[in-house]
């Protein structure tokens, strides 16, 4: 059984200053994602987004795979969950 759940962060195609945050249910053929700004409150969607991954996969973590040199990438979401990657 599947004990991490890789989110993939990539920016947005045609917003700037836009991410997007996917992850993919090969088991139920589904994509989850939500796209947040470089604010505050992007933020606070990130989180919320890997909080909703969590509760409906309890005892199972959560790991990014983020975009190329994303310990200066410009959203603090991102460099925040880069800097968690070794805890």
């Amino acid at each position: 059984m599947r004990t991490t759940f890789p989110v993939q962060i990539t920016a947005h195609p045609e917003k700037p200053h836009c991410y997007i945050a996917c992850y993919r249910s090969a088991f139920l053929g589904a994509t989850y994602s939500v796209e947040f700004e470089n604010t505050v409150t992007g933020s606070v969607a990130l989180f919320h987004f890997v909080e909703m991954l969590q509760t409906r996969y309890p005892g199972r973590q959560v790991s990014f795979k983020l975009p190329a040199n994303a310990e200066h990438h410009p959203v603090p979401a991102v460099r925040d969950a880069f800097s968690m990657q070794g805890t």
